[in-house]
């Protein structure tokens, strides 16, 4: 194969003084002048140019080659041209000499070489093999470009995609993006999380899998309505791969990727929304207000900065980005909505003013604080935000770390947590006042009982007091007279006899004491109705488990002993724990009343037993509740935990209990266990962390 760079190619010898004028024709002289100017071209033009010999010594650069490594043409020539590469390099450039010199084609490699200056120099070489006046190869020659912007736009666009990458991971809600053919290209975490597949699963697949199958039918209709209007809000049901639905909203918008049109779906999951508003419906008489759903800001998204704009720009959740000393970068619109600042008010300023949780402390020194965001690092947790205006209120927080150029970044997604607290402290309150309702005839009964005989007492004790109050006004008379006569005496005798004196004297003090030990019992049972019931912000506090057992005991006294059902409490060593003590007592009487249930539910008029039990397992304070009920089937212990799922008749439970006892336990930083076998009863264990102090999502 001849090369582009032959040995006749190269520049003739000068001319002999005194010879002879060319004999030759006139095209051969003509082609002479053509090489004389390749040649100058070559030399002079802006493209560096070099040849080697079979030992990969340079022989001939051009000016080019030496302005691009900083070296003379005599500090060049005769030099090995593996010396001026990057050790790295080495090897890939003896293989393409290799496979030059085997297959006879040219071949391009990139590498780096050594400036005399000590700077590496990226090239991509254009490499052939160069021959000489008989065709055989004697040497290589090389076209050499200076690629270091190319490296730059590479790395710059590869970091500019990574924090893009992030931000499409660290996005709460499900994304996918798919083409009009509805065939799926990219899927975030959140939505292969949501739907069971693995995001390699979701790449590629046709959203008919997943679309209810009326919902797929409309598909064209939703792109034309997608392309006039440029966004669309729906809502429908997804499959997931383990086969349960899922209802979602959608908010489609239109995008570019690659310079081809595409969709970017942003889906929820609106299972809880659903589940509030059918909450609403159901205590609409207690004026329960609906939640108000984030709105959507979709634009258009083209390059991968676009893209990044968009995502964040358009996320339902507030994204904040700060640089590696917590000041902030990005503030998009949602969080403009959520902590009502506009963006140029804090671009520049430390996080801490927006999440103050986020600044420690310099000690001693004085200066601001330093940022400080390493317990929340690659977790989602609960912490308090500040507004513009200084109120506080609970954020849900997804807090991670990218790298972009080199320099650490921090990416923030925050929820605002006001309107779901202020529904889980109503459902909690809705669910306290549901099992009082449940235990009104047990706390009737034990209230009764000892106002029966606070009220016999008093009987007893007013007709009592009447003869006494005679006895003594004639007793007084008698011994106030002058001469005692012995019919008064007589008459006091039989009054003594009559009203019964020695019955009086003897029992009056101990039916006082039985009549106060009603009324401190009455007192004690109202007292503790109205911790349960109360609606007080939680104070976080170190309670005795004791009293925690006996505040829930003494709500279900009456009724477990009209149902005969033996309750056994033993503590191993489990004194106090740091709780919200109302949640606590809560939790303890939705498990007892549940135990209650699962004994009677059984038919034992007799043998009805319930074991409590607190102990400490390592970090943990564990209290269980056994009973010896009917148990639950297995196929329903894994929806125990689901809002208004109950297993009891229709008119006996609301369905919240396990759920928001779940909730306040999780919310104490432990969790809460199951355990259970139809017909041999249920064991629920609580596990709590024993370390001082409220977890970072219940701090006030």
């Amino acid at each position: 194969m001849a090369s582009s760079f032959d040995a006749s190619d190269r520049e003739p010898g000068p001319a002999v003084e005194g010879a002879p004028a060319s004999t030759g024709s006139r095209a051969a002289d003509d082609e002479q002048q053509l090489m004389r100017q390749h040649h100058r071209m070559l030399q002079e033009g802006p493209q560096p140019f070099a040849t080697i010999d079979m030992d990969r010594r340079l022989d001939y650069v051009n000016d080019a080659f030496c302005n691009l490594m900083g070296y003379s043409r005599e500090e060049l020539l005769g030099r090995s041209v593996v010396d001026l590469t990057d050790p790295h390099h080495r090897d890939a450039t003896l293989d393409a000499h290799r496979e030059i010199l085997e297959s006879g084609r040219r071949t391009t490699i990139v590498k780096r070489y050594h400036r005399k200056d000590g700077r590496l120099v990226p090239v991509e070489l254009l490499i052939d093999a160069r021959r000489d006046d008989q065709g055989r190869v004697d040497g290589f020659f090389a076209f050499i470009t200076e690629i270091s912007e190319r490296i730059q736009a590479q790395e710059a666009l590869a970091a500019s995609e990574r924090r893009a990458r992030t931000i499409f991971e660290g996005i709460h809600d499900a994304v996918l993006v798919h083409d009009a053919a509805g065939r799926i290209l990219d899927a975030n975490r959140a939505a292969s999380e949501l739907l069971d597949y693995a995001r390699g699963e979701l790449t590629g697949m046709d959203l008919g899998r997943i679309d209810d199958a009326e919902f797929a039918r409309g598909f064209r209709e939703r792109l034309e309505r997608v392309q006039e209007d440029g966004q669309l809000t729906s809502e429908t049901t997804y499959r997931a791969k383990s086969g349960r639905t899922i209802p979602v909203e959608i908010i489609t918008s239109t995008i570019e990727i690659d310079g081809q049109p595409a969709y970017l779906a942003i889906i929820r999951d609106i299972t809880d929304r659903i589940a509030l508003d059918r909450t609403r419906r159901r205590f609409a008489e207690v004026q329960m207000k609906s939640a108000q759903a984030l709105e959507a800001k979709n634009r258009e998204l083209t390059q991968s900065e676009e893209r990044y704009r968009r995502l964040t720009e358009g996320s339902l959740d507030a994204i904040i980005v700060t640089d590696g000393g917590g000041r902030i970068l990005l503030f998009n619109p949602s969080a403009e909505a959520v902590f009502g600042y506009e963006a140029p008010q804090v671009l520049g300023e430390p996080l801490h003013i927006l999440i103050p949780s986020t600044a420690r402390a310099r000690g001693e020194e004085t200066g601001p604080a330093v940022f400080d965001a390493a317990e929340i690092l690659n977790k989602t947790v609960e912490l308090t935000g500040r507004r513009h205006d200084g109120t506080e209120f609970p954020i849900e927080i997804s807090f991670s770390q990218v790298s972009s150029g080199g320099r650490l970044e921090y990416v923030a997604s925050i929820r605002d947590q006001t309107e779901r607290q202020r529904m889980r402290a109503m459902l909690a309150h809705t669910d306290k006042l549901a099992s009082i309702g449940l235990l009104s005839a047990g706390v009737a009964h034990e209230i009764n009982n000892p106002l029966s005989y606070v009220a016999n007492n008093l009987a007893v004790l007013r007709r009592d007091v009447k003869g006494l109050m005679e006895m003594l006004i004639l007793a007084e008379t008698t011994a106030t007279s002058a001469e005692r006569s012995p019919e008064a005496v007589e008459q006091l005798a039989a009054m003594s006899e009559e009203i019964d004196w020695p019955y009086i004297r003897q029992n009056l003090e101990p039916m006082l004491d039985r009549t106060m030990e009603g009324v401190r019992r009455v007192a004690n049972i109202v007292q503790k109705m109205r911790g349960l019931a109360r609606t007080s912000r939680p104070k976080w506090e170190r309670a005795s488990l004791t009293e925690l057992i006996e505040s829930a005991l003494e709500m279900t006294r009456g009724r477990l002993k009209k149902d005969k059902i033996e309750v056994g409490v033993q503590n191993l060593g489990a004194e106090c724990i740091d709780c919200v003590p109302s949640d606590i007592s809560q939790v303890l009487l939705n498990l007892l009343i549940n135990a209650l249930q699962a004994v009677e539910a059984a038919g034992k008029s007799e043998g009805g037993r319930i074991d409590i039990e607190t102990r400490t397992t390592g970090d943990w304070v564990e209290i269980s509740v056994r009973d010896n009920g009917e148990g639950i089937a297995p196929d329903d212990v894994g929806r125990l935990f689901d809002p208004f799922f109950t297993t009891k008749p229709v008119g006996e439970g609301t369905g919240l209990g396990l759920a928001i006892s779940h909730g306040i336990i999780t919310g104490h930083g432990g969790r809460i266990e199951v355990e259970s076998e139809p017909g041999r009863g249920t064991c629920f264990r609580i596990l709590l962390p024993q370390s001082e102090g409220a977890p970072a999502g219940l701090r006030r």
